[in-house]
């Protein structure tokens, strides 16, 4: 499931290639430190599906706002996030953790 959010992700940003390696590397870094933190494998799935998403408000952002600070992605961010969680078939309860 994890995969099919990185695919999409990729398709999301277009070609983007400075954000796709941006959030493949917080991506690898989240694993990391889930799996160095022992997490419990919802918790890790949870983290991971969160850091790959972390920035999905940014293109908006840049195009609606001409920013893309942290408090705009905030405020835009989740509800991309959760249109994109909910079409590819993630938990409810992880949908809204993330």
């Amino acid at each position: 499931m994890l995969e099919a959010l990185i695919l999409e992700m990729i398709r999301y940003y277009s070609g983007d290639a400075k954000r796709i390696q941006h959030f493949i590397k917080v991506h690898s870094y989240a694993r990391l430190i889930a799996a160095s933190e022992h997490l419990e494998e919802r918790m890790r799935f949870t983290a991971e599906a969160a850091a790959i998403v972390h920035d999905i408000a940014i293109h908006l952002c840049e195009e609606k706002y001409k920013d893309c600070s942290g408090a705009l992605q905030e405020k835009e961010g989740p509800a991309l996030a959760r249109q994109m969680l909910d079409r590819l078939g993630f938990a409810p309860d992880v949908t809204d953790r993330v």
